[in-house]
């Protein structure tokens, strides 16, 4: 992918969520930023491109730590369900007969999702890990990867997680990978044991699926002596090195105690959970008790949409209605869980605009009447904003979506085509 040298002034510039926006230019070289500062005389270099903001702004892009991307083949086809039935009954008959070709053109598609709603970075728990891999790289977009592993898989887990630890964890620097399963009800407690011994081997952070619903957590204390889905796992050593925890839904104080002091970041997925009636995680109760939550859109066969300003506005109002208390989970708090908190918790260093990190970041239209007047940049991003203020997105320096343009290395028409075609022949494989 050709890095251009690019040049975005007259701007207004969101450098973090608790920062102060300023006026100012931001430039781009390498791949990385080169500049971002106070609008002064120009710059004596070539740039490939020079970009009139136009007084719009400036900031991260978001991390989207929970997705499962080629899901969005399954749009539209197992909606109005409980999550039990969703997932026995339409997801698993679905999978059954994906191939990694279904899985790169689908992840191309939810990656043009992901862009128009400023979404420059995803955790992608999936099968066919290579080919969300040529997907992601493709188009620039930052990267981690983790596969959603069950018992009685036709393959052997752990070599399986050992072969992509080995390949993944060294191939680029915008890459990770985590070692994970499914969710301790999919999971036999000799595969979890295993999993749990891989990471305490090679220091690796675990992901998994956590107390989503009631009933997960009702069934594992049954099974468990008594012990919630956070406890038995912790018991095991699962998450001796700290991990990723997608849900907590259903997590209390001593839960959210015990995962805080193991090292694991909850990675909130409001839109799914209320979609599917799962719940609303005690996101107050984490921040109080120090834990940073990212977010996550989950995928869109439970979601059906990726936008992260929809995210934003659930996590922070959904806590506001169930504590009745709109004081709470600030619009700057929602802000840093969407950049900050989730590079931070897949490895990267972004999050922040800074010179020297990755150029990673979207343009905004502060012009449209959504975001007028400019009484506070911030609020209006979490409670006012929507994907149409997206103007502009870059991922590792190249622009890969402005103004209704997506450059993805596929055209739009092309991935549109193919997803028909793969929904058509999984759905009538599934028998639907």
């Amino acid at each position: 992918m050709k890095k251009d040298k690019l040049r975005f002034y007259n701007a207004i510039i969101l450098t973090s969520p608790d920062a102060v926006p300023f006026k100012g230019e931001l430039h781009v070289r390498g791949g990385k930023i080169h500049y971002i500062g106070e609008t002064s005389e120009k710059p004596k270099d070539d740039y490939d491109r020079e970009i009139d903001c136009g007084g719009n702004l400036i900031m991260s892009g978001v991390c989207n730590a929970h997705a499962h991307a080629a899901m969005c083949l399954f749009r539209g086809m197992a909606d109005d369900l409980s999550l039990e039935d969703w997932l026995y009954d339409r997801i698993f008959p679905l999978e059954k007969n994906l191939t990694s070709d279904d899985v790169y053109w689908g992840t191309l598609l939810q990656i043009a999702e992901y862009v128009r709603s400023g979404i420059v970075c995803f955790a992608d728990m999936y099968y066919f890990q290579d080919a969300a891999y040529a997907a992601a790289e493709k188009t620039g977009l930052m990267l981690a990867l983790c596969c959603p592993y069950h018992s009685g898989s036709d393959v052997d887990v752990i070599a399986e997680i050992e072969k992509s630890y080995s390949l993944y964890s060294t191939i680029s620097d915008r890459v990770r990978y985590f070692p994970g399963v499914h969710a301790e009800y999919t999971c036999d407690e000799a595969l979890l044991m295993k999993a749990a011994d891989f990471a305490a081997e090679t220091g690796a952070k675990t992901y998994i699926h956590l107390s989503e619903t009631l009933k997960e957590v009702g069934d594992c204390t049954v099974r468990h002596n008594g012990l919630t889905p956070p406890q038995y796992l912790h018991k095991l050593g699962f998450f001796e090195n700290g991990g990723l925890a997608a849900h907590c839904v259903y997590v209390d104080k001593d839960d959210i105690a015990l995962l805080r002091q193991s090292g694991v970041t909850p990675i909130i997925n409001s839109g799914s959970n209320l979609k599917l009636a799962s719940g609303v995680s005690p996101v107050v109760s984490m921040l109080r008790a120090g834990m940073r939550p990212a977010l996550g859109t989950d995928g869109t066969a439970s979601n059906n949409a990726s936008s992260f300003f929809r995210e934003m506005y659930l996590y922070s109002c959904l806590q506001k209605q169930s504590l009745k208390d709109s004081s709470v989970v600030s619009a700057e708090q929602a802000l840093e869980a969407a950049t900050r908190n989730g590079f931070e918790a897949l490895g990267f260093s972004n999050g922040e605009l800074k010179t020297g990190s990755f150029a990673d970041f979207i343009v905004l239209d502060l012009m449209a009447p959504n975001m007028r007047p400019l009484s506070d940049i911030r609020k209006n991003l979490v409670y006012s904003a929507d994907n149409s203020n997206v103007l502009i997105t870059v991922a590792n320096g190249k622009i890969v979506y402005e103004r209704g343009n997506y450059y993805l290395g596929e055209s739009l028409e092309k991935i549109f085509a193919e997803c028909e075609k793969r929904k058509t022949r999984l759905k009538k494989q599934a028998g639907f």
